[in-house]
């Protein structure tokens, strides 16, 4: 689907995307933060995904002619985004979800930031977690890095905790629509880090150091429903998309381990075709050689406590780690001891992990 650009962008005006599903117990008050806005130039392009509640009901109450109101049936939030961008009409697009809010300030400043900083093709702020009350929990920045400032895309290639939810950030719509990147419907987990990490090849983003809007937790956020293996799927999904991206093999290589470990020891490691596949990838066989030694070593690592019937594929593993990096003394002792007994060998990580800490950190680099 491309986005069509049937009219020039109306300068100044802000298209505010909003997916909606069973949204009826916030959307009155998410939308409601948009009419409070000090700043005029707005409209909310509202898409609700199939609601089967009285999202629709509570959404026609609105009569402000600022609001637009389109209706698809149930194909999840990454679609519903995709439909919202074929509306857009704005300058500048920005984001809320149905349960979120913004300041009443959040518009003018972003605008007036991108206005003041034409180099800038994007900005992003900071804001709140409130819970289902509207109390305030905790700043967003709290639990992100950053910031930063400038070409975004090997800080997003390396983890997805820059914006926080997308709220936080407002595009030039140009860049949008000539970039023809869309939201992707086959991640549930994530879409917008997907898209934020394509467009941040072709973005130059700054931030704005003020809280400006407000993300609601609560128990029916999509991050909290979907099961563990449902995340794990489009997370990977988002991982193996950025590992063919132009750009990927320039960011720098502790950038590039940490996504390739983040696949094959935390997100497919139940996938043994797939880490297979990923072992002959020109990313992965881009890295030094013992970095992937280093990765193989600990993807078996992980493996053995998951597939005790798979040694012959895991000792594969560990000769090609070997030759990779015949000095890396960790893997061939890894290597000496798995072939001399597969079953102690498990038995003593078992024992291992029973004695670890249990404040211990995760690291990569831990094994």
């Amino acid at each position: 689907m491309t986005v069509p650009l049937n009219n020039p962008l109306k300068p100044g005006l802000v298209s505010i995307m909003m997916p909606a599903y069973n949204a009826e117990k916030f959307i009155r008050a998410a939308i409601e933060s948009v009419l409070s806005q000090t700043y005029p130039l707005w409209e909310l392009i509202l898409v609700n995904d199939g609601s089967t509640d009285q999202t629709e009901k509570i959404t026609r109450e609105f009569t402000d002619p600022r609001i637009r109101l389109f209706h698809q049936e149930n194909a999840g939030e990454a679609a519903a985004r995709n439909h919202a961008l074929t509306k857009i009409q704005g300058e500048f697009l920005a984001f809320l979800d149905a349960d979120d809010l913004f300041h009443p300030s959040f518009l003018a400043l972003m605008v007036s930031y991108l206005n003041q900083h034409p180099e800038k093709d994007a900005v992003y702020c900071d804001g709140y977690y409130m819970d289902t009350n509207d109390k305030v929990l905790s700043s967003l920045s709290n639990f992100r890095r950053g910031p930063f400032e400038g070409d975004l895309f090997e800080q997003l290639v390396r983890a997805s905790d820059v914006f926080g939810p997308p709220m936080t950030v407002m595009l030039r719509s140009d860049k949008v629509i000539s970039s023809n990147i869309q939201f992707d419907p086959r991640i549930v987990i994530g879409p917008d880090w997907d898209f934020f990490t394509h467009l941040s090849q072709f973005m130059i983003f700054g931030h704005l150091n003020r809280q400006l809007c407000f993300y609601r937790v609560h128990q029916t956020n999509i991050t909290l429903t979907a099961g563990n293996a449902r995340k794990n799927h489009s997370l990977a999904l988002c991982r193996l998309k950025m590992i063919d991206l132009p750009r990927f093999n320039d960011c720098k290589e502790e950038v590039r381990v940490y996504v390739f470990y983040d696949l094959m020891v935390n997100l497919i490691s139940e996938e043994l075709n797939s880490i297979e596949w990923l072992l002959s990838h020109p990313s992965f066989n881009g890295l030094s050689p013992c970095e992937q030694s280093r990765l193989i070593r600990l993807t078996v690592i992980k493996q053995i406590f998951l597939h005790s019937g798979k040694s012959a594929t895991f000792k594969k593993w560990l000769k090609k780690a070997t030759s990779l990096c015949p000095n890396d003394q960790k893997t061939n002792l890894v290597r000496l001891f798995y072939s001399f007994s597969p079953s102690i060998f498990r038995l003593f990580l078992n024992l291992r992990e029973t004695l670890r800490p249990k404040n211990a950190p995760a690291s990569p680099f831990s094994s």
